[in-house]
């Protein structure tokens, strides 16, 4: 299937809106943008997604958001297992290795993680880098992986300078990299973990065309074959209020941009309730709730 083609013609279509009511919890509150809330119902847009890598349409706000909460779900599991506390670590082949087939370069990227004692973990391949001298993209092969650090916590914070000795992760990726030539960061402190894997998977780098390509593959201690973990339960909540939004249908006069593609397109906006006449904008659908 071509890439730049969308996998159904249903792909991102507007269904419904899921709307928070609470506008007495949305006083005084101004969202980015300066979209002031008070006296507003907060908004925001249900599309379909086909949840495909491949499709243009669906890549971004349907696979990569399905596939953050599942990696949230494992990563979950494996602290709950005792494993640690789970790290953003980035693994760059030298670059006499970034030539390789992703197979064979997967294989050498795992290798390198598990010998600085990443024990486990899922790896996201990205094919791409930055120039920002020559402001394009590059080749420049490397995974992100969400995993789990042995030894990381003796690191974390010390001032000391060292790089020989004390054994914690700087010592081993020290002493590593000396051997192999292959580059491993253990970044700062992550905020969310779902952003965190949103942001990583929004960007990853997708071969199509083959049979079978997975842009996430787990290893280690948090392998398939090690346990089973439930997906995180994506939530609806209102930006405003933090509230639980609920499944609705717009009955104003008001025209909404509902096309994705449109620069007039907004995700999440504001609206008033009622239209002149007293009359509702925003009618439940039925079932409620909305997840």
């Amino acid at each position: 299937m071509d890439a730049r083609v969308k996998s159904s013609e249903f792909c991102g279509r507007s269904v419904s809106f899921s709307v928070c009511k609470n506008v007495e919890g949305h006083k005084d509150v101004v969202l980015a943008g300066g979209m002031d809330c008070t006296g507003k119902v907060v908004v925001r847009h249900n599309h379909l997604w086909c949840n495909r890598p491949s499709c243009p349409v669906c890549f971004n706000r349907g696979w990569s958001v399905r596939e953050a909460y599942s990696i949230a779900g494992r990563v979950l599991e494996g602290e709950r297992r005792g494993l640690g506390m789970v790290e953003h670590v980035t693994v760059s082949p030298k670059v006499a290795d970034r030539d390789l087939p992703e197979s064979v370069l997967r294989v050498k990227c795992r290798k390198a993680l598990l010998d600085r004692a990443v024990e486990g973990g899922c790896m996201i391949f990205h094919g791409f880098r930055e120039n920002k001298e020559r402001k394009c993209l590059e080749w420049s092969p490397h995974y992100h992986t969400l995993g789990f650090v042995a030894g990381r916590e003796k690191c974390r914070g010390c001032k000391r300078v060292c790089f020989k000795g004390c054994g914690g992760f700087v010592d081993r990726n020290y002493r590593c990299g000396e051997e192999d030539g292959y580059l491993v960061k253990v970044h700062g402190k992550r905020k969310t973990l779902v952003g965190t894997a949103w942001y990583l998977l929004n960007h990853a780098t997708i071969r199509v065309g083959l049979r079978r390509f997975h842009a996430v593959t787990w290893f280690g201690s948090t392998s398939y074959c090690k346990f089973k973990s439930e997906k995180v339960k994506t939530e609806n909540l209102c930006a405003a209020c933090g509230g639980e939004m609920a499944r609705c249908f717009h009955m104003g006069k008001r025209h909404i941009v509902k096309d994705i593609g449109s620069a007039d397109y907004v995700p999440l906006f504001v609206d008033d309730e009622f239209d002149a006449s007293g009359r509702p904008n925003y009618v439940d659908a039925s079932g409620g709730r909305y997840g």
